[in-house]
């Protein structure tokens, strides 16, 4: 495996599948693919057709034969996630110029994440590569050294870094950075397929996706928040209300009291977060002892 980036975090997994997994999900896709939709993250709903993406696409059931069966357990295997937690492969045809300018995976509204909460993090495999174009590019990650026009990427990759899509290959990269927040860093897209053939496939990640009859779940994103820092030596409230009254709102509503002024501090400086109106932080700011 190689790092590709530790933020946000991409890596690649070279000669993940072999030449028989590959050639099966393209047969058994062949007959199912149909012009793929774009998804509204902002305000949720369904799929529409635009020109932002214009491949063609289906998706399998969940473990729907051996073969997805054995590939969705090697995937857990390395993301670390169980299979219940990803959504049915997806298969991608592009050619002729088709492409899908940079997007996030991760959902804005609340409609898409009913079941199971937001996708998380994403596995590329290639599964047909192209003579010319369909690079996976992420236009928020410069350019890494060795990244050229003339090593043979097309003029879409320079955006930023990119992977070539070579048949076998699966990249894994996350959504959402470890404390639960949106990564920007996975805008990522689809460069033009300029000469020939790209077959790709997708797995998304959830916390847990309901399939076969599965009763769906809604999962609640959590998101890690760092406590304050450790108070200054002296720096205390002179009421024991105050933490009570800032968590209320009282800082913002009754400044004049919780937070006060650099002439006249007021009565919750902790609790308001406001130890830099101390007599003695204001004199080290004006270089006094």
């Amino acid at each position: 495996m190689t790092v590709l980036s530790w933020s946000p975090r991409i890596f690649l997994f070279s000669r993940f599948l072999s030449d028989e997994e590959c050639d099966h999900l393209v047969a058994k896709a062949g007959p199912r693919l149909t012009r793929s939709g774009v998804v509204d993250t902002e305000k949720g709903g369904g799929e529409s057709f635009s020109d932002i993406r214009t491949s063609s696409g289906m998706f399998f059931d969940r473990g729907e034969d051996a073969t997805i069966r054995e590939i969705e357990r090697r995937l857990s295997e390395w993301s670390l996630i169980p299979v219940g937690h990803g959504e049915g492969l997806q298969v991608l045809r592009y050619e002729n110029g088709q492409q899908y300018e940079p997007h996030w995976d991760y959902f804005f509204d609340e409609s898409n994440v009913k079941n199971g909460g937001n996708r998380w993090a994403t596995v590329l495999m290639y599964l047909v590569e192209p003579e010319e174009g369909g690079e996976t590019v992420f236009p928020n990650v410069p350019v890494p050294p060795g990244q050229t026009r003339e090593a043979g990427y097309s003029e879409c990759a320079m955006k930023g870094l990119a992977v070539k899509p070579r048949k076998g290959d699966a990249v894994l990269f996350f959504s959402l950075k470890t404390e639960g927040v949106l990564d920007r860093g996975s805008l990522h897209g689809s460069c033009p397929t300029t000469k020939g053939l790209k077959y790709a496939s997708t797995k998304f990640h959830v916390a847990h996706y309901a399939m076969g009859g599965e009763q769906a779940v809604e999962v609640h994103q959590a998101v890690f928040v760092p406590p304050p820092p450790p108070a200054p030596p002296g720096c205390k409230d002179d009421n024991p209300g105050c933490p009570g009254w800032a968590e209320g709102g009282e800082c913002q509503n009754n400044p004049g009291y919780m937070v006060g002024s650099a002439d006249r501090p007021g009565a919750c400086l902790l609790s308001c977060g406001r130890c830099d109106l101390m007599p003695s932080a204001r004199s080290r700011k004006l270089g006094g002892a």
